[in-house]
């Protein structure tokens, strides 16, 4: 591999691709990067510096994203996760270091789950281990205007489905506000078919599959006012991953790597090269929601 390069491959049928940014001396595995429903490989450049100083770090545009290949809302996340296998498997990568967003997650855990020894650590931002009906309701009410291809409706319709309502302290507020719904806005043509895909099938996703995950260091977070993935939704996805750690970002709802960017690059950095999250202050006191559930698990053998 070479110092920020595109890759692009086939499975079963569909094209993806990663970018490639190589560290010749790590000090950590890769970091890949899964990102939201829409978004693209090159989402998260403004994150990425930091690490990339410390690891590769690949951005992954999986079947349906960025400028891979449409995928039908009939195929699940479970089929993106053998994307993500595969693409570990070409890249001839051993253990990385995951990191997922939003849509990104079920595809991520799904991975963890089935392939524990492909994962050093695992960080989930906006996890769910099933979504809320108020939360379904916005993302039918999106899917709907994209299905009747208005995209001032939709751009409207994104906002209020993924920001906190306009009482809640929000940093970046108005700034992040403005590029969500130019960027919703834009779309044409194909795009319309490509974001209905995705949100369909975010809205026929069922869940979590049963079991959990063991053995690898897990960080769930999502911002502190998120209103599609609770907080309590959060808490929740993160207890069925044993020894996982669970916090919000202050001042922020679903979008947080938009709101607080460098606090949470700085979050990450520090989570995938092993360092300490205590005494962060853009984050709430770490909780570990696995421990109560473990032992009631332990206590009713």
């Amino acid at each position: 591999m070479t110092a920020d390069q595109v890759q692009r491959f086939v499975f079963e049928g569909f094209g993806y691709q990663c970018r490639i940014v190589e560290n010749p001396a790590p000090r950590t595995e890769p970091i890949i990067v899964v990102g939201g429903a829409f978004q693209n490989m090159y989402s998260y450049r403004r994150l990425e510096g930091p690490w990339a100083e410390a690891a590769t770090v690949i951005s992954v545009d999986l079947p349906g994203s960025g400028a891979s290949d449409s995928l039908p809302a009939t195929y699940g996340f479970d089929f993106l996760s053998g994307v993500l296998a595969d693409l570990l498997d070409r890249l001839g990568l051993g253990k990385v270091n995951l990191y997922a967003i939003s849509y990104g997650v079920p595809v991520a855990y799904h991975l963890a789950q089935e392939h524990p020894d492909r994962v050093a650590r695992l960080a989930l931002m906006g996890a769910a281990p099933l979504y809320p009906p108020e939360g379904l309701q916005g993302l039918r009410a999106m899917a709907d205007a994209l299905a009747s291809a208005d995209a001032d409706d939709y751009a409207r319709r994104s906002v209020e489905a993924l920001m906190a309502p306009a009482d809640r302290p929000v940093r970046n507020r108005a700034a992040v506000t403005r590029l969500l719904a130019r960027d919703m806005a834009a779309i044409t043509g194909a795009a319309f078919d490509r974001h209905l895909a995705s949100t369909r099938r975010v809205i026929d996703w069922q869940g979590f599959p049963p079991g959990g995950i063991t053995g690898i260091p897990a960080l769930c977070f999502t911002g502190e006012h998120d209103t599609l993935t609770r907080p309590d939704l959060g808490r929740e996805a993160a207890s069925t991953i044993e020894g996982s750690v669970f916090a919000l970002v202050r001042e922020t709802d679903h979008l947080p790597a938009l709101e607080r960017h460098r606090e949470v690059s700085q979050l990450l950095l520090r989570f995938f090269t092993g360092k300490s999250l205590e005494a962060l202050d853009f984050l709430t006191p770490l909780e570990h929601p696995s421990r109560p559930l473990l032992a009631a698990t332990r206590s009713s053998r």
